[in-house]
């Protein structure tokens, strides 16, 4: 058996952490002394529970370059957030981690489609 360690954000402070504030930056729009460009991941459009864990280990390791600098990596689920809930091995595995869902039965910390408007997308 082979370990390897990973450079990551999450490592350093935490996914949840990070993932909160991903979304809340991306939210917010981009910032002349801050990231000023954004790189979203979604995967595929069925939303399955290896296409969420990719988006979110891609946008967690942060690849750099292109977009002339650090831009965000953020991760979105690319359906809405009350069907999460119908995804039951990505429930059973985010609860597992330690995710608090919301009343819609999703993750908090995790932004969705319907959680992006189209005046967000274009500010980036």
């Amino acid at each position: 058996p082979h370990t390897f360690m990973l450079s990551s954000t999450a490592q350093s402070g935490g996914l949840l952490p990070w993932l909160i504030q991903a979304g809340l930056t991306f939210r917010a729009g981009p910032d002349p002394d801050g990231f000023q460009a954004a790189i979203v991941g979604i995967g595929n459009d069925a939303g399955d529970l290896d296409s969420l864990a990719a988006s979110i280990a891609i946008a967690d390791w942060q690849p750099v370059g292109g977009c002339g600098g650090r831009p965000l990596w953020v991760p979105i689920a690319p359906f809405p957030r009350s069907d999460f809930r119908l995804r039951q091995d990505a429930c059973l595995l985010f609860n597992h981690i330690g995710f608090s869902f919301d009343g819609a039965g999703a993750p908090e910390a995790l932004l969705h489609l319907d959680d992006v408007d189209a005046a967000t997308a274009r500010r980036w």
